[in-house]
């Protein structure tokens, strides 16, 4: 039984927590007792890859059941089903089939004639993709590709548990017990006891037991069966607290798990309703129930499902959480019974003053799941939006679009429910045109780059992006730190920290996995295709998370186009440049660029040749983004080893970013010369870059700052003071003077020679998006603790302590430089965040209708929130629906907001051109935008074009006639001056994308 003291914040969760020894504590106390031992060695290399690691890419779970699912018309089973459970499922299945790896994988794309036809019984093929296959051949192909589609999207949407009687008989039968991975054994030893607590939970909720609080949550409980109950808990907590190496905060946790159960009775109402009419899932639910306030309460929620209010999804959620808790134990080393340590911990920790309740995962758990031994596997979690192998279902609608089956919205919805109105209601047939043909370029897997990696990954990874697999070793416990308090902080901090960085690292190996398992599984695949929808400002995302070109240097590198096209002689200098760029090569003109690449021809082609060798053949290892420069150097010496190297058929993707694109979009609103030559917007023999030339001016002003000429000795400025006559105060004024310009000596002399383009580039690039002080202080600090670093220095509290105050200086001058170089900017943003204050003053959100059609509406509104009890803690909530707008984010947030929705509404339009008009491939990653080498200058023509067809609009005066009609009563200020910047001179800057 839940009993209602465990309302209260020292709730039974809460006392468990006491019990368990503190992961700290506990690290000390064995460092202690191994400080006589020597140090354990470093776990090599080689060592690694000779051993059956854990941490290697194992085949995807949703790749098997694809294998094994039969064919049907429509999807039935929860998208969000219990992943852990259902991998043992199919790991039995497996199993019990005896079915070898390489068969798998051989068999990934067959599918037998009968097969598709079933597929294919209720589904329609778009009529022009079968017009233009050329043959019945390619008919077939096409119909077999359709029909693997829906079969993957079924695959993935019915990774549904087994019950666990059955599961728990195969294994018994099979004698596989041991080779279910640490995940799954965790869920069939913890799935008799939490489905045993919840129905006991059940029972006395029917039998009217039940609290305040039971009167809230337990029809909710009612209304799945205990075992549906106890996977979707089990799921949802080991994936979200695994994920989070501080442990993810409570209402956080209890509103995802409220989520997780409303979606569960979604799917099983559809079914029962589907079968039986409108009510006979709610029928079925209380049959049994003799209670007519909780048949009442349940009917309720079944016809409000999925629109639960925040109070209802938190104490739902916080219920199944502590049923969780309360029947989850660590597990007895030698399989016996369960200790009585709970599995999951509830804690409190303290920010900004505040305390605030988090549910970690014991470390015993973390480590068991997380584990490198043989058989274990760190990927208990399955994917959801895959790549897809044919072209995305073209949006007709809001919510009509993207994969076949699978549900999918075109907006990353913000809970504003007035903005999906607006769409709804907005014009957005220029919007849908975009994303479709943005959807339709195909992709392969770059299975060169992959194996590449795949080796790195072997061999222990810890290059580029890849994380390392070896864990950060502790540091060594001293006998000395029992005697000094100070030292045995430091050390303790320090463990900490490693502490951390460690889980950290475990959540960079899963998703750095789950990336490489995607890659591996559609290696071989002839086309791949991304579906895309986008954020409430209309910047453009891949729908599919993990692997997709928004990534970092290891995702984009494993992705190239699908269709080769002749590199010519312009696409092979192209190709060069590209080369030069991911270097870092990117601050000189073409020429040099050029003249880069040719001088390193030799180490490009040992690259191709040996990637794994030394000398030469390591030279793409020093690249910036190495994994990129490796796939060019690939494609670099095919085509030099071709007869012809302007006729190599080429499908590298060639990027043209632009520069400080932000600032770019200022410039060009405010007409600003001046802004304009430092980001690019004007012609000139080599590229401007504002991130040097901030750096520069921040140099400059430190190194003026660390040469004052000061008072060795100042006087106390509190004993200046000896009357209160005009004389003393100016005195003392002077004195405080002399002492701020000694700190700010002090700080700039700590920052000489440690101020570079890394340094600054960050701040910089945020400034046009409202970076405030502190951002920009933590921003400086965090690339100041790397040049530290760098130089091997130890980062102790000193140390620590000076970075803080020297970037705050540091921020303080960047800021400065800032406006110096950027007047107009400032004064536009400033404009910006005076309207939207105006218009939240009247008591609505800043809204404006973007150049495409789209309806944007900021979703900030005031934080206001009550306290709700649940069965774990008491927690603050906050209700979003009908809350006042806040004013201070709705002003800081619209100039960012506006700027971005600018500047998805120049990649849509370049997009529509380059697709559409010149049939070119073109993809982008928000101001970056690729296409083929050979195709790189009409896309310079094209989005040159339309960001001076774009600016030649009158945007700022179109906005401020409209928020005059809205609010005639409220006075908004002119648009700040313009400069004399001819706009059309972009179309012929050089390196205005480059």
């Amino acid at each position: 039984m839940v009993s209602a003291g465990l309302l209260r914040v020292s709730s039974g969760a809460s006392k468990r927590l006491s019990d368990a020894p503190r992961t700290l504590a506990a690290t000390v106390s064995q460092l202690r007792a191994k400080s006589s031992a020597a140090a354990a060695p470093r776990i090599a290399t080689a060592d690694i890859a000779a051993s059956n690691d854990a941490r290697v890419l194992t085949v995807a779970d949703w790749a098997e059941k694809s294998l094994r699912i039969t064919p049907r018309a429509s999807l039935e089973a929860p998208f969000d089903a219990s992943v852990f459970t259902s991998e043992l499922a199919q790991h039995l299945g497996a199993a019990e089939a005896e079915a070898d790896a390489a068969a798998l994988t051989a068999s990934r794309a067959y599918i037998s004639d009968a097969e598709v036809d079933k597929w294919l019984e209720e589904f329609e093929i778009p009529a022009e993709y079968l017009a233009a296959c050329a043959s019945r051949e390619e008919v077939a192909e096409l119909r077999r590709l359709y029909a693997r589609q829906l079969r993957l999207e079924c695959s993935v949407y019915e990774m549904a548990m087994e019950k666990h009687e059955a599961s728990s008989l195969k294994v018994r039968q099979i004698g596989r017990a041991t080779h279910t991975n640490a995940a799954k054994e965790l869920i069939r030893n913890w799935m008799v006891p939490a489905r045993e607590f919840i129905e006991k939970e059940q029972k006395k909720i029917r039998d009217g037991k039940h609290s305040m609080d039971s009167n809230i949550y337990g029809p909710a409980l009612l209304m799945l069966k205990a075992d549906v109950l106890a996977a979707t808990g089990m799921n949802v907590m080991l994936n979200t607290c695994l994920g989070d190496a501080q442990g993810p905060k409570f209402i956080k946790l209890a509103l995802a798990m409220g989520k997780a159960i409303q979606e569960e009775i979604i799917v099983q109402k559809e079914r029962a309703e589907k079968r039986g009419g409108e009510n006979k899932f709610y029928l079925q639910l209380t049959a049994m129930i003799e209670s007519d306030f909780i048949k009442a309460k349940m009917k309720a929620y079944h016809d409000d499902v999925g629109g639960w209010d925040k109070r209802i999804n938190l104490k739902v959620g916080a219920a199944l959480i502590d049923c969780i808790q309360r029947s989850c134990f660590i597990p007895a080393e030698s399989g016996g019974a369960p200790t009585d340590q709970p599995a999951f911990l509830h804690d409190y920790v303290f920010e900004r003053n505040r305390r605030a309740g988090v549910i970690r995962i014991h470390p015993t758990i973390a480590n068991t799941v997380l584990s490198t031994k043989p058989g274990a596997n760190v990927l208990p979690w399955t994917a959801r939006y895959l790549p897809m192998l044919v072209p995305p279902k073209r949006w007709d609608s809001v919510v009509n679009g993207g994969y076949l089956k699978l549900h999918t919205k075109i907006m990353r919805q913000r809970d504003s429910a007035w903005q999906m109105d607006c769409v709804k209601r907005g014009e957005m047939q220029p919007l849908f045109k975009a994303l479709n043909l943005l959807a339709e370029v195909p992709w392969v897997i770059n299975k060169d780059v992959l194996d590449v990696i795949l080796k790195v990954w072997e061999n222990g990874g810890g290059f580029g992006d890849l994380p390392s697999r070896v864990d950060l070793e502790l540091p060594e416990w001293k006998p000395e730190y029992e005697t000094d308090p100070e030292a045995r902080e430091t050390y303790e901090k320090m463990v900490r920290k490693i502490q951390q960085r460690n889980q950290e690292l475990h959540s960079l190996r899963c998703d750095t996995l789950y990336k490489l398992q995607v890659a591996e599984e559609f290696k071989d695949e002839q086309a791949l295709y991304y579906p895309y929808n986008m954020d409430f400002r209309g910047r453009v995302y891949p729908i599919p998370p993990n692997l997709n070109h928004l990534g970092s240097d290891l995702s984009r590198s494993l992705l190239i186009f699908r269709d080769r096209k002749p590199l010519g002689v312009s696409g092979l200098r192209w190709l060069k440049i590209h080369l030069a760029n991911v270097f870092g090569v990117d601050k000189c003109s073409f020429d040099e660029r050029v003249a880069f690449t040719e001088a390193h021809l030799h180490k490009a082609v040992a690259s191709a040749r040996d990637p794994f060798g030394e000398g030469d053949c390591a030279w793409w290892k020093d690249a910036d983004y190495p994994f990129l420069a490796l796939g060019v150097c690939f494609e670099l010496a095919r085509a030099l080893a071709s007869p012809d190297p302007t006729q190599y058929l080429s499908n590298i993707p060639i990027h043209q970013d632009g520069s400080c694109n932000g600032l770019q979009h200022y410039a060009a609103l405010g007409r600003d010369e001046l802004g304009g030559q430092q980001v690019n917007l004007v012609p000139a023999p080599a590229p401007s870059d504002v991130y040097t030339g901030v750096a520069t001016q921040v140099m400059q002003k430190v190194e003026r700052d660390a040469a004052l000429e000061l008072p060795d000795e100042l006087p106390d400025v509190e004993r200046v003071l000896d009357d209160d006559s005009p004389e003393e105060r100016a005195r003392k004024l002077a004195v405080r003077e002399q002492w701020a310009l000694r700190r700010r000596k002090k700080h700039a002399q700590f920052l000489l020679g440690t101020i570079t383009r890394k340094v600054v580039k960050q701040t910089v690039m945020t400034s046009v998006y409202g970076v405030t002080y502190i951002g920009a202080r933590k921003q400086i600090s965090a690339r100041l603790e790397e040049v530290f670093l760098t130089k091997g220095m130890l980062m102790d509290s000193e140390l620590e302590d000076q970075i803080y105050h020297a970037s705050c200086y540091a921020a303080e001058v960047t800021m400065e430089s800032m406006g110096d170089l950027f007047t107009s900017a400032r004064n536009i943003m400033t404009w910006l965040g005076d309207c939207a204050s105006k218009v939240a003053g009247n008591g609505q959100a800043m809204s404006w209708i973007t150049p495409l059609g789209l309806p944007v509406v900021q979703p900030y509104r005031r934080n206001t929130s009550q306290q709700v009890r649940t069965k774990v803690q008491h927690v603050l909530m906050v209700l979003t629906e009908q809350l006042p707008v806040s004013s201070g984010r709705q002003k800081t947030a619209f100039p960012p907001n506006f700027v971005h929705s600018l500047d998805s509404t120049h990649m849509l339009m370049t997009a529509v051109k380059c697709l559409e008009d010149d049939g070119i491939a073109f993809a982008a990653v928000h101001d970056s935008y690729w296409t083929h080498a050979s195709s790189v200058d009409t896309m310079n023509v094209r989005l040159r074009e339309q960001f001076v067809e774009l600016y030649e609009q009158p945007l700022l005066e179109d906005l401020l006639t409209e928020l005059r009609l809205r609010f005639p009563k409220t006075h908004f200020h002119d648009i700040p001056e313009l400069g004399t910047l001819d706009l059309a001179v972009v179309k012929d800057s050089p390196y205005f994308f480059n």
